[in-house]
């Protein structure tokens, strides 16, 4: 039982995109709408991303690039917080996350293909 638990865990981090393929079908048929149906697979499966491409960061380069995503995502976030008070004058935290998070899944969805094609061709000639 705890072998089984482990292996879904493991399949879920290592293809996020099957997942979010998979959300995105269920939460299609639950809202009846393709537009709330992409923002839930986007919403539910963004912290999926960021966690695969910090394992594929570790497995590609065999070193931990932790730090450096949680300064990237903190950097982020200032940007935007600071584009709205520019733009705005008034920040409204919940349209600020909601832009982090979208913008996050962007990032490190093109950031996890990106890699995996990488290690794939990296295995591939370089053995």
């Amino acid at each position: 039982m705890m072998n089984l638990v482990s292996y879904l865990i493991g399949f879920i981090l290592t293809a996020p995109v099957i997942v979010t393929l998979l959300v995105y079908f269920a939460a299609g048929k639950l809202s009846k709408s393709r537009w709330r149906a992409v923002h839930k697979a986007v919403n539910w499966t963004t912290g999926l991303y960021i966690i695969s491409v910090c394992i594929l960061l570790e497995v590609v380069f065999n070193n931990s690039y932790v730090g450096i995503v949680m300064v990237l995502l903190l950097g982020t976030l200032a940007a935007i917080v600071i584009l709205q008070w520019k733009m705005y004058t008034e920040v409204i935290f919940k349209n600020v996350f909601k832009i982090f998070w979208r913008f996050s899944f962007l990032l490190f969805a093109f950031l996890y293909i990106f890699l995996v094609f990488y290690g794939i061709t990296e295995q591939l000639f370089f053995i």
